[in-house]
């Protein structure tokens, strides 16, 4: 078989591609074949009739013409594999001569996928959304802790925000009393807005014994009752502060498990550096792939980026659990100024996952990052155990043509996207440095838990490996 490779505008190639009478010759027995299953004749059984008798019955013709409509797509994969092209849609084929003898010649048309350099990928600093770490937190940290041990102190003064009332209350709709509305001696934290903002404002400056009648609006979280004018009487019983115990040695030492507040204070802020660091870690990835995004300064031909829209719009159109009509119905309903927002994010979010993953997969042949053997036997195993499918059974799967190579190259992927994380700078929105690895007991167990998380993703991402072979190739 033979390749001519012509390159077009818009990252289109053509393939011209000749497929020699004698390697033809195999397509044509298999079609007679699938013919042989198909066409009954006297003494034999369907499918076994001999190929010489079937020519006589129903013509050389048909079943050349047979082998061309089953083989082309076939010698079109092998031509792609040998040319190592990377196509991205399916192609237009044409057959140019051989339809009824000869050498089979054929065109394929196909768009196939940008190839970018990039550099300056290594040492990416890229922010982070996290809390910082300081003296305030740690109070805060402290706050909680002794506010969980706090008591309650009974006061005679004026009801003030962050106090807590006992009271008797009773709500009700057109004068019948409504569930979860009424109730005696119930503890309310006053500016809670539990029941309503309404109540809140009537008890600022009232004291013990004084009654109060008002009428409030229901919020959603009342269900069936939201949105309804209640009639609230409230009688107040008892008002109290809390009263939060100091942080000394000896009252950490009765109430944690440590023997000094210094103690407590070193080991809070470790947790919650490794807490900051997991968070760091799940964000660092989406960053770094933004960034990479970033530093691809090559142009993505137009139609690259509407077949990317087109893809999302698919997506997003599933995910909601409407056709892809039902979702343009509702597009169409935007105004003018909405729907220029959502085309325009729409749009912007496809050209970074596009630039994103041509950044990738020229990492990738920078590093000469490949997968091995042993790589992809890691991988069958690992989806084997996540789907619970026997590995024999996912192997022989991933052996068809095409899907390894594919399944090999997101490993590689994967090695890329790890080499660049690895080596990224994580910062927060002060331009402090946010260490990326976790210290300590529990810094595994965080870790352990995000490698779950991490996994239950890219196990996902497999169910897509059949797909995206059928769609590239």
């Amino acid at each position: 078989m033979n390749t001519e490779i012509e390159h077009l505008a818009d990252n289109n190639v053509r393939l011209t591609i000749t497929v020699t009478e004698e390697e033809f010759e195999p397509a044509i027995d298999k079609a007679f074949k699938t013919l042989a299953s198909q066409v009954r004749l006297p003494g034999f059984r369907p499918g076994k009739a001999p190929r010489a008798l079937l020519e006589k019955q129903i013509g050389y013709e048909a079943g050349r013409s047979q082998a061309i409509n089953d083989s082309l797509p076939d010698f079109y994969v092998d031509a792609v594999d040998e040319a190592d092209l990377d196509p991205v849609d399916y192609p237009e084929l044409k057959l140019n001569s051989g339809e009824e003898s000869g050498d089979i010649v054929f065109e394929a048309k196909v768009a196939v996928r940008p190839v970018v350099k990039v550099e300056g990928y290594k040492g990416l600093e890229v922010q982070v959304d996290v809390d910082p770490i300081d003296d305030e937190s740690i109070k805060k940290q402290l706050d909680v802790l002794r506010d969980r041990h706090a008591d309650l102190e009974d006061v005679d003064k004026p009801i003030a925000d962050g106090a807590f009332v006992t009271i008797d209350i009773s709500g009700q709709i057109d004068g019948e009393d409504i569930p979860g509305l009424s109730a005696n001696d119930y503890l309310y934290p006053v500016g809670s807005a539990l029941i309503g903002r309404e109540l809140d404002t009537q008890l600022i400056d009232k004291k013990v014994d004084d009654e109060i009648e008002f009428t409030d609006e229901l919020s959603e979280q009342f269900g069936d009752n939201a949105g309804a004018e209640v009639e609230f009487k409230v009688a107040i019983k008892k008002v109290q502060t809390k009263n939060l115990p100091q942080a000394t040695d000896e009252w950490i030492k009765e109430n944690t498990d440590f023997e000094t507040l210094v103690a407590w204070e070193e080991d809070t802020k470790k947790r919650m550096s490794n807490l900051q660091t997991l968070q760091a870690q799940m964000q660092v990835k989406q960053k770094v792939m933004e960034a990479l995004a970033g530093i691809v300064e090559d142009e993505i031909p137009e139609s690259f980026v509407d077949r990317e829209v087109q893809a999302r719009l698919q997506s997003m159109a599933s995910q909601s659990g409407v056709n892809a009509d039902q979702l343009q119905e509702y597009l169409s309903s935007l105004d003018e100024e909405a729907r220029n927002e959502f085309d325009e994010n729409l749009r912007k979010d496809a050209i970074t996952a596009i630039k994103s993953d041509l950044a990738v997969r020229a990492i990738v042949l920078a590093e000469e990052l490949v997968a091995s053997d042993e790589d992809l036997e890691a991988e069958i195993a690992k989806f084997a155990e996540s789907s619970k499918e026997k590995i024999g059974k996912i192997r022989n799967r991933i052996k068809r043509p095409g899907v390894e190579k594919q399944v090999m190259l997101d490993i590689a992927r994967e090695k890329a996207i790890n080499l660049v994380t690895e080596s990224a700078v994580g910062k927060d929105s002060a331009g402090n440095i946010i260490p990326l690895q976790l210290e300590g007991q529990e810094g595994e167990e965080l870790a352990a838990m995000a490698n779950m998380l991490s996994g239950m993703s890219h196990d996902h991402d497999h169910d897509h490996h059949d797909h995206d072979h059928d769609h590239d190739h």
